[in-house]
């Protein structure tokens, strides 16, 4: 079996003064899933900010066989949960279980200790994210590199991660682009 492809993914969330809708871009990673998936990809992933929580409960649900995480919240999260809503309808059907949500851990936000959440525990869950990104594009997965205005044209950070809401270290930041960067070189078409 062949490697899959990590893809540059522009998705706006702004056009000029105009903003894009979570509709939209929710359609436009299922359209482009759909158009990978029928030009013979085993499934289609799109890299996504998340919270320590809402990547635990991902993975879970996806261990379990499921596909409907129930991700929601703001900005990314938005756009996350009008895309699997609209994994319900008749359109988008078929991506159930083939269009996948590839979490990489932005902030904390979970019950504990917070002095357990440091740099250095960060960096350990992130290393963890970015290797799980990896064995999808071993196992023949196409993931989207989701980049959006703000981004795309800067060669050191291209990637929509860690921004928003999220407040990471700058070394942490740094190994997720420089990893994300290293895979969209190496699993290329």
């Amino acid at each position: 079996m062949s490697a899959g492809t990590f893809i540059n993914f522009l998705l706006p969330f702004r056009k000029g003064e105009i903003g894009v809708s979570a509709e939209d871009q929710a359609k436009a990673i299922l359209q482009k899933g759909q158009e990978l998936i029928k030009n013979g990809s085993k499934g289609v992933g799109i890299i996504y900010s998340a919270n320590y929580g809402q990547t635990h409960k991902i993975e879970e649900t996806y261990k379990r066989g499921g596909w409907f995480t129930q991700t929601d919240g703001a900005n990314q999260a938005a756009v996350m949960h009008r895309m699997e809503s609209l994994m319900h309808s008749n359109q988008y059907k078929d991506l159930q279980g083939k269009l996948r949500i590839v979490p990489i851990t932005t902030m904390d936000a979970h019950e504990g200790d917070p002095e357990r959440w440091n740099t250095q525990v960060h960096m350990e869950i992130v290393k963890t994210d970015l290797e799980r990104i990896k064995t999808y594009l071993e196992d023949g997965w196409d993931i989207l590199g989701w980049q959006n205005q703000n981004t795309v044209n800067d060669p050191r950070h291209p990637y929509a991660i860690g921004g928003g809401v999220a407040s990471i270290p700058a070394e942490v930041s740094n190994e997720i682009q420089k990893t994300l960067i290293h895979f969209a070189q190496g699993y290329e078409k």
